[in-house]
C-alpha cells in the first residue's frame, strides 16, 4: 500500500512540474475593445467600437464589444505599438467575422512586414480565431489590421500578442500520468517477485 501511495504522489509532483504556473500575458491594452473605445489603438479610417447586434453579427465573441471597419473606397487602419522583448518568439490571435462583401479586403501587417492578405473574406458573419506563430519582437513593434468592406463592415476582437509558449496540451498530461503509473506497476512487480 505504501508503495502504491507513493507512485501516485510521484505522478502527482511530475504533473505538477509540467504544468504551466501561469498564462502568458497580452502586451496589447484593450485587445477586446472593452473600454467601449479604442484605448490602446491607434485608428485611420472609419473603424468604430460596437455592442450587441450590428450589420450581420450577433454580437461581440467575447465579453461586450467589439470593433468593425467599414471603410469605402480605400483601406482604414487599426494598429497599437507594443514592447517586447528583441529576439523573442510571439503568437499573434485575433476573432475575425465577415460575410464576404464585394470588394472587401483585410489585412495583417507585423511591423512593416504583411503577415496575410483575404479578398472579399466571408466567414458566413461567424467569428473564426486565426493564430500566427512565430513572430519575432525586436524591442518594439506594431502589429496593424487594414481593411475595407464596401458597402458593409467586416468585425474583428479579442485581439492579443503573447510571448510563444510550447505548453503541452491536456492530453499530454494524461498520457505523462499514464506512463508514470505503468512504470509503477513495473517496478511495483519487480520488487514483490
Amino acid at each position: 500500500m505504501r508503495l502504491k501511495t507513493l507512485l501516485v504522489i510521484a505522478a502527482f509532483a511530475v504533473f505538477v512540474a509540467s504544468a504551466p504556473t501561469t498564462f502568458a500575458q497580452n502586451l496589447l491594452t484593450n485587445g477586446s475593445f472593452e473600454t467601449g473605445d479604442f484605448t490602446g489603438w491607434m485608428v485611420n479610417g472609419s473603424e468604430s467600437v460596437v455592442t450587441g447586434p450590428f450589420y450581420q453579427y450577433s454580437g461581440a465573441e467575447n465579453g461586450s464589444y467589439y470593433a468593425v471597419f467599414g471603410n469605402v473606397g480605400s483601406d482604414g487602419t487599426l494598429s497599437q505599438s507594443f514592447t517586447d522583448v528583441a529576439g523573442q518568439a510571439y503568437t499573434l490571435s485575433f476573432w475575425f467575422a465577415s460575410v464576404g462583401d464585394n470588394p472587401s479586403d483585410f489585412s495583417i501587417y507585423w511591423d512593416s512586414t504583411q503577415l496575410f492578405i483575404m479578398n472579399n473574406p466571408n466567414t458566413g458573419s461567424a467569428w473564426l480565431n486565426f493564430t500566427i506563430s512565430g513572430l519575432v519582437g525586436t524591442g518594439s513593434d506594431t502589429i496593424t489590421f487594414s481593411g475595407r468592406d464596401d458597402p458593409g463592415w467586416m468585425a474583428l476582437d479579442n485581439v492579443s500578442v503573447a510571448p510563444f509558449s510550447t505548453v503541452p496540451e491536456p492530453s499530454s498530461f494524461i498520457l505523462l500520468g499514464s506512463g508514470v503509473l505503468g512504470l509503477g506497476g513495473v517496478i511495483r512487480r519487480k520488487l514483490y517477485r
